[in-house]
């Protein structure tokens, strides 16, 4: 995604979260850090999470990837329940197919966040990248790995995620004893958009948690 070339030296997740390590060594001034992956990078963050746990002080998974490969495990079916048809005319084919791809609300407020906030990584992404030299999967199976994290997390899907599903992240209740589990309704893989309003207050409600830890530990 973005403007950033794939090396040829990544092949797989092992590769992937040795980047995010790299990364995470060169710019987290402190130990200590909170982790939030998004669809795919809910999957790098569990990875990463099994190796270092003990320096994440909060974890947040929006929409994560919990079978590797495309649209495995539980995966709900397209749908859209909520569409402004008059509007949705007015855009091009190109645009009215990628907001189409994914999105379950169709609203001009929708489209709005959409072209602000998702669309701007969807065009540049290296697909040669992502569908020919990438295989997602971790070497170790991250969803045999009993994981007992006990500190504040947040985990989203949506009911009608048409891209992950949301029946395999409930499942994560075992791993995470301090995890907010939320299934929204009228969601998609594009839950932040979707909901808005509930996405925003369970991020919130997910950094008070945090900063109250934190407090209840010193």
């Amino acid at each position: 995604m973005g403007a950033s070339v794939g090396s040829k030296k990544i092949v797989d997740s092992d590769d992937m979260q040795k980047c995010i390590e790299e990364f995470l060594s060169a710019v987290v001034a402190s130990k200590h850090y909170l982790l939030a992956g998004e669809s795919y990078g809910g999957y790098l963050s569990r990875g990463l999470l099994i190796d270092h746990m003990e320096d994440i002080d909060g974890l947040f998974l929006l929409c994560p990837l919990i079978i590797p490969g495309y649209r495995q495990g539980k995966v709900a079916p397209r749908v859209v329940l909520e569409k402004d048809e008059l509007f949705l005319e007015k855009l091009s084919p190109e645009e009215r197919a990628s907001f189409d791809y994914l999105s379950v609300v169709e609203t001009p407020d929708t489209w709005k966040d959409f072209k602000k906030e998702i669309d701007i990584s969807i065009i540049p992404q290296n697909k040669g990248f992502l569908e020919k030299q990438l295989d997602g999967s971790f070497s170790k199976d991250i969803n045999a790995i009993a994981v007992q994290y006990d500190k504040p997390a947040l985990i989203l899907a949506g009911k009608q995620d048409s891209e992950v599903g949301y029946e395999d992240q409930f499942n994560l209740y075992k791993d995470f004893k301090r995890a907010s589990i939320i299934i929204l309704d009228k969601a998609g893989h594009n839950l932040q958009i979707d909901r808005k309003a509930l996405f925003e207050a369970s991020f919130l409600d997910w950094i008070e948690r945090i900063e109250t830890y934190e407090n209840c530990e010193a």
